[in-house]
């Protein structure tokens, strides 16, 4: 494991962070999974999550970005948060980067949700119960998650 500068620095997501946010998707496209040929729809949702004000990112003064938690409002359960996608680069993980975003996120105080694939391989059903997240649903394709303050 790579260690990082432990200066990581957490803030709200801005223009600038859209690249880079791009960039650590791309690295982690394989295990969430994200369909990366359709770059403009995951442009798109980066935009949306952004502008809402709900998303934070982890920064290394090294790297810039290293983390990620997109999030906006959850359009089918008013006054939710919808987590749309979390990550954080390869080489700057376990240092509990995702967790301090998903408290960031928990911060707001108001419910957060979230769906993971059946065909994720980053663990991250686990991790969202071990954060708290209890099991609401699940289809064919994905378990939902629902976290309550």
């Amino acid at each position: 494991m790579t260690v990082i500068d432990n200066t990581i620095k957490y803030r709200a997501v801005i223009r600038d962070d859209d690249t880079d946010i791009l960039a650590v998707l791309e690295e982690v496209a394989t295990e969430i999974p994200i369909p990366l040929e359709n770059q403009d729809a995951i442009e798109t949702i980066i935009i949306q999550c952004r502008e809402s004000g709900k998303s934070w990112v982890a920064v290394d003064a090294k790297r810039g970005v290293v983390g990620f938690a997109l999030a906006k409002p959850d359009l089918h359960q008013r006054g939710a948060i919808s987590l749309r996608y979390i990550g954080v680069s390869k080489e700057s993980r376990g240092f509990g980067i995702s967790a301090v975003l998903i408290e960031k996120l928990k911060n707001e105080g108001v419910p957060l949700t979230a769906s993971v694939l059946h065909t994720n391989r980053s663990n991250m059903a686990n991790r969202l119960v071990k954060e708290g997240f209890t099991k609401t649903g699940a289809n064919d394709t994905e378990t939902q998650f629902r976290w309550d303050p």
